[in-house]
Order: C-alpha cells, then structure tokens, then sequence
C-alpha cells in the first residue's frame, strides 16, 4: 500500500464543520434501510420534537466536528443494508477484518436510519422515563460526551447510569463512506467497531431517547470527555468540574521533548533504560555527538579486539590491513577519557577534533575496515604471548570503562546511530547510519543545523525471535502528575520486524518495527514470524516459557517498563501542564535487549486502537473498558476493580540502581586485580586512579525506585534477585568461557599488564 493512498484514506476523516443534518426531513425518497409505513401518527408527533431541537444548535464546550459529507440522501441509504458477500479465507486476520467489517456497516445502518420512514409501532413506554433519567443524570453529575469513534466507552458509562451528551445529527465518523468501504478500511477508524446486539427498532428507540436527552443536556456542561485529540476541545470555556481525557500539555511525547527531558540521564546508572540521544539545535550538540560518537568508536574498537581473541580468531599478521599503531592510538585515548572522568574533568574539547582533523580521520578509516571487513588483520607478528599481552591490556580497558559508559552493552560494535525526524511519526522519515560524515550531512545543510532531528544510539543487541527484532507497545494511564499518578497495563502487544536481524544491512524491514511499515513486508517475513508481524503479551510470555526464561518477564521485563515510565513522568512534571480532573492514556514503546532488559524508545501521545490487526481489535476493547474502571469506578471506590491496570507505587524505602545489564566474568578477574601484589603501571595519573574506579560525581541522583502493587514484594530484594537473574541468563557463556579466563588469570600476574 502507497503513502499515496494511506493519505488519500485518511482524509476522509477529517472533520467538516457544516451544521447540515445527516437526515433531510423533507426528502420523501423511500430508502433501502426501512419501508416506509403506511400510518405514521406516532412519527409525525416525535418528528416535531426532532425538528425543535434541530432549530436550538448550541454547545461552548467543544469543537464539533464530523467528517466531509457531500453524499446525497439517497446516496448515503441506497446502499446502507447491502453488506457484500465476502469469499472467506482460511487465515483468522481476514476473517477478523470481515466480522469487524460487518459489525461496522450493522453500526452504520443503525446511525443512517431515517426514522421518518420507520416500519414499526412504538409504545410510550420505552422512552416515557427519558426525560426524568436526564435530570437525575445531571443532579448526579453523570453527563458525557465523545469527541470521536469511541463505542466502547460509551456502552460502559451506559451501563454505569451516564446519560450521553451527543447532537443526534454529528455522528462521531462518516458512516455513509464505511457503508461502501472495503473490510481493510477499519484500519482507519480510531476504535474497534462494537457488535451491536440490538434490532434495528431499538436501535431507532435509543435514537429518539437520544433526541429527547439532548433538549435538556444542549445547554449543560459535560461532566466527563473522552477525546483523543485536544483540537477538538475547547479549553478557554471548559468547566473546571469537567473530567476530560486529555492533558493539557506534556513533552515527553515528542522526540525531542523527551531528549531534552532525559538530558540529565545521558551515561548515568539509573532505573531508567533509554539510549542516549542528541537533539541538534546548536554547533555546541553537534560537537557533543561527535565526541560521543568518537568515544563509541574507541570502545568498539576494544570489543572488536577482546571479541576476536576470545573467538580464538587470529587477528595479527605481518601483512595486515590496518596498521598495530592503531591500537596504541585507542588505548591512549580511553587512558585519557578515563582520566577526565575519574577528574571530573567536564571539559568537552579534550579531544580537540577539529585541530588534529588528519588522525581522526586516518582512525575512522580504520576503524571502518574493522567494521565493514571482518576479515581485517593488524600488521604485528603473532606470538601467543603478545597477544596475551594485547588482550588483558584490551580486556581491562573496556572493563574500566564501563564505569562511565553505562550503555556500553547496547552499543555494539558497528557505532550505528538512528536518525528521527522530529516531525513525523509511524516511522516515516527514520534513517540509520554508522558513518560519521554521513549523519553530519543530513543534520547538517549549507552549514545551517537543522533543529528537526534526533540522533539516537541504536541498540545493537536487541532480543531476537525467530531470528527477527522485537519491540512492545505498552499502554498506560497517567491520572495526575501532582503528584504522579501512574496505572501500567498488563497487557499489550509484540511488533515483530518481517526480516531476519543484521547489522550490515540497514533495510527498514529488518530493523524498523512500526505496523504501518512492516505492513509491507508481512508477505515476505521470515519463516516462524507471526502473519500480521504481531503477538499480544501472553504469546509473549508462552514463548519465553518455553525457552526457559518464563521468570524475566514478571521480575525484570514489566517491572523494568514501569520504572521506566515512572521516571519519564517525574523528570517532566516540571515542563508539564496539568490540570485537575484530566487522565491520559498514552503508549509507549520498548525494546527488549537479548539479557531481557528494557529500553525506552519513545512515547505516543494518541496510541493507535484502529483495528490494524486482529491483536488490537481483541485488545482495544477490553483496555478502554478498563480506562472507565480506573476513571470512574476507580474514582469513586478506592476498592474497585480496575481491569488489567495496575497502579505503579513508589517504594518508601530507596533502592541502589539497577546494576550494570550484564554480569560479566572479568568482574572476577578484576577482583583479583585489586588483591594482586604484583606492581601495576598505570596509563593515566596514577594519584587518581582507583582500580575499583569511583562513580561519576556529575551525575544525577537516581529517581526514586517504585513497583506495582502486584510484585511488591520481590522489589523488596531487587538488586540481588536482578543479579541472581542476570548470572542465570549468561551461566552457559560464562561457563563456555571460564576454562580459558582461569588460564589467563594464571598468565596475567606474570605480566605487566599496563607497560
């Protein structure tokens, strides 16, 4: 499907703001929904009723929009009962589209019945009490409105005893365009269709109470909005006793909003887990991207030698391609990034790029062989003892360095960056790159910055499935931020990429998981890969059973979210703008690292319930049901169910941060460094080197460390049971590599191993 059409589609919803009725009274064309009765005495008199309040069009509270409608009467019911007769097929995904599609056109007819033409004959009865139900409704304070395609939550505030506030002649989408749709346009609603168990009579019934309703409630505030798009609010003459489902202002749900508000987090241990990003908007976080580029590319150079040797992989000939000095060129440069850090040096010129331009080119272009080639050799004669000496020199390096680059097991090795526009969304625009002068160029034009991009580090170890990228989308409900109140929810969705994961190939259907983008691919994925590249949370955690692991996710995935989330909430509440009485459902995504941890991506404002795939036609449902058990039930009765939400609580007592992703063996063989008694030169100013290396004073305090209600008790003891954890996931590599790490350690106290 072209973005030609995916735009062509999605502006048939967008708002008109004309007042003409859906129903023209005064057309007497008979229409194919209903027969036209031959006595019409009890229509005529509610007819008038209708036509008086059609005369009295009047509602400050928000902007009423319903969608372009330039369709003739006749047009619009000619085909309002036809449902075409679908060629069923054998995969569940199309049949879900077809049963959404008939439940759709059903929802339609009942919303385009012209009740003038009604065949049938009504008693006073059901529709006598509408009008004493409306005033106790709003004595009660039980008025709402939905500004959109919400059935859901208004079937579950029906129930509840709420009385909708609804202006009979704008329905909430173009019903008369779905009526002569194809079954993959309700990917283009804002919510799965309902499937409607009553008649057409009592659908005409709850018309008319509707009518009747809305003489009285025209003029009175709603006490409740749902509304997924503050466009259509109208703020200035909002009551401050309305409840509304949006909040005022937020920025974490804009790339850079969310960048500038985790600045502070940038290479800090933390319990957030969000990759560091750089948001260009002056040459000051231009050079500050370089030298975090520059510094990835040292360290990787560090894995890529300890990797090799480790891999038994003879990395030194005589005739190599890439001159030995070059290691001694690196292993200068992280002595000196470790002397500044440990110095608490917040100098960002160290490296002085633009005055030594030459050797910082002459590395990148080594540096890129040893990532491009991975048959690239350095020139150095082999001996087994010289490469003993290279690979601890290498090995305690990178393991001093971790100290003070927190995400160093995201990073990889081939120093690849993600570059988002700030303007789009869905994945659009998104590039990926590991070439130094490549991202400057796209960030850079004319030698004017572009203010409109964020440069991400990529994760380079995401979990795999089926050899393929996951990420999840997880909903959650924010109903204050002063203080925050957050409820996660336990369910949600699995977006799997269509094409086995690789680094050397930067294809959007490998690394770009977004479900309009990989709605593409899906006829091409992988072997094993779910048809709609899509499993919800409990084919996740099946899966994760069956692999062995089924305690990662009650223990470190979910929790390791909802931290997250919390931590995102409190570092914006400044730059934030709330008002009482307002929830918010957002989404966020997240993507899991093979050692299960996860890692914020970004965060959605208006998080997509269209029925795209079947998951999410089965899910939205249940989770917008759940938003009125936690806004309504939950509001009132402290005690109440509130659905799969689960409300994230502060612990009282501070836990340390979340240990280092990785429990690596050579902490072992750095212990024994500290007790060793064999004399050690160090690279660095030895008065301010500790082995042990101190943490960086410049960093923030932690957030505050919290739980849901559900694992409190495990959060009690996290940091052991996350350590436990961590051993248990890496025991066989550990295991693979300890004969060969007890033998060095024997060789290394015979050697000086910083000379």
């Amino acid at each position: 499907m072209t973005s030609n059409n995916n735009t062509s589609k999605r502006n048939t919803l967008t708002p008109r703001n004309d007042k003409k009725p859906l129903i023209n009274q005064t057309d007497q064309t008979k229409t194919n929904t209903l027969k036209m009765p031959d006595k019409l005495d009890t229509v005529e008199i509610i007819e008038k009723a209708f036509n008086h309040v059609l005369n009295n069009d009047s509602d400050n509270e928000v902007n009423h929009c319903s969608t372009t409608n330039n369709t003739k009467n006749n047009d619009r019911h000619n085909e309002s009962n036809q449902i075409p007769e679908f060629k069923e097929k054998h995969q569940n995904p199309e049949l879900s589209k077809i049963k959404l599609h008939k439940a759709l056109i059903k929802e339609c007819n009942y919303n385009l019945i012209d009740y003038t033409s009604l065949n049938a004959h009504f008693s006073d009865a059901p529709i006598s009490n509408v009008i004493e139900q409306t005033l106790q409704a709003v004595k009660d304070q039980k008025i709402f409105s939905v500004l959109g395609y919400f059935p859901k939550i208004t079937l579950e505030l029906k129930n509840r005893g709420w009385i909708e506030k609804r202006d009979p002649y704008r329905p909430p989408i173009n019903y008369s365009y779905y009526v002569k749709s194809a079954p993959y346009m309700i990917n283009y609603i804002e919510s799965p269709p309902m499937i409607p168990s009553m008649d057409e009579n009592e659908a005409i019934i709850e018309r008319l109470k509707n009518v009747q309703s809305w003489s009285i409630l025209k003029d009175k505030r709603s006490d409740l909005i749902f509304v997924t798009k503050k466009r259509l609010i109208h703020w200035s003459s909002l009551s401050e006793l309305t409840s509304v489902s949006q909040m005022t202002k937020h920025v974490f749900c804009t790339k850079n909003g969310l960048a500038q508000s985790l600045e502070c987090y940038k290479n800090v241990k933390s319990n957030l887990m969000f990759p560091r990003c750089h948001y260009i908007r002056s040459e000051e976080d231009k050079d500050a991207f370089v030298e975090d580029y520059i510094i990835t590319a040292l360290i990787s150079t560090l894995k890529i030698i300890v990797k090799a040797i480790e891999n038994n992989k003879r990395i030194f000939t005589e005739n190599g391609n890439i001159p030995f000095k070059m290691i001694e060129f690196v292993k200068r440069c992280i002595s000196t990034f470790l002397n500044t850090q440990i110095a608490d040096n917040t100098n960002t010129d160290i490296w002085k790029f633009k005055d030594k331009k030459e050797i910082w080119d002459e590395f990148m272009l080594h540096y890129t062989k040893l990532i491009v080639d991975s048959n690239s050799k350095f020139d150095h004669e082999y001996t087994y003892k010289f490469e003993l000496d290279v690979y601890a020199k290498c090995k305690y390096l990178l393991e001093k360095v971790k100290t003070y680059c927190p995400q160093h097991y995201i990073d990889g090795i081939t120093n690849t960056w993600i570059i988002k526009p700030t303007s789009n969304c869905s994945g659009h625009g998104i590039m990926l790159s590991r070439d130094l002068q490549t991202i400057k160029q796209i960030i850079t034009e004319a030698d004017v910055l572009k203010n409109n991009y964020i440069l991400q580090k990529y994760i380079e170890r995401p979990l795999l499935i089926h050899t393929c990228k996951i990420d999840l989308r997880q909903w959650f409900l924010v109903t204050n931020m002063n203080p925050v109140v957050v409820w996660m929810y336990k369910e949600g969705y699995v977006r799997f990429c269509a094409n086995s994961f690789q680094m050397k190939n930067m294809h959007e259907s490998i690394h770009l998981s977004n479900v309009r983008l990989q709605m593409k691919y899906r006829k091409y994925r992988s072997q094993r890969v779910p048809e709609e590249c899509m499993w919800d949370y409990r084919e996740l955690q099946n899966y994760l059973r069956k692999i062995g692991q089924e305690y990662v996710w009650d223990e470190l995935i979910f929790p390791g979210m909802s931290e997250s989330v919390y931590a995102v909430l409190q570092a914006s509440k400044d730059n934030s703008l709330y008002r009482e009485k307002t929830f918010q459902l957002f989404g966020a995504d997240f993507l899991i690292t093979e050692n299960f941890i996860p890692y914020l991506i970004e965060i959605n404002s208006i998080p997509g319930l269209n029925p795209s795939t079947s998951i999410i036609a089965n899910l939205a449902p249940t989770l917008l049901g759940d938003i009125v058990k936690v806004t309504v039930d939950y509001e009132k009765n402290s005690f109440a169910d509130t659905g799969l939400f689960v409300k994230v609580v502060p612990e009282e007592q501070k836990l340390d941060p979340v240990i280092s992703p990785l429990i690596s063996p050579m902490a072992v063989m750095d212990s024994l460094f500290k007790s060793s008694t064999v004399e050690m030169n160090s690279p660095f100013n030895s008065s301010a080197v500790e082995m042990d290396g101190p943490c960086n004073s410049s960093a923030t305090s932690d957030p505050a460390p919290f739980t849901t209600g559900y694992h409190r008790q495990w959060m009690e003891n996290i940091n052991k049971k996350l350590a436990a954890l961590r051993i248990r996931v890496n025991a066989q590599q550990t295991r693979s590599y300890s004969r060969k790490y007890l033998f060095i350690l024997d060789e290394v106290t015979n050697l000086n191993l910083l000379k």
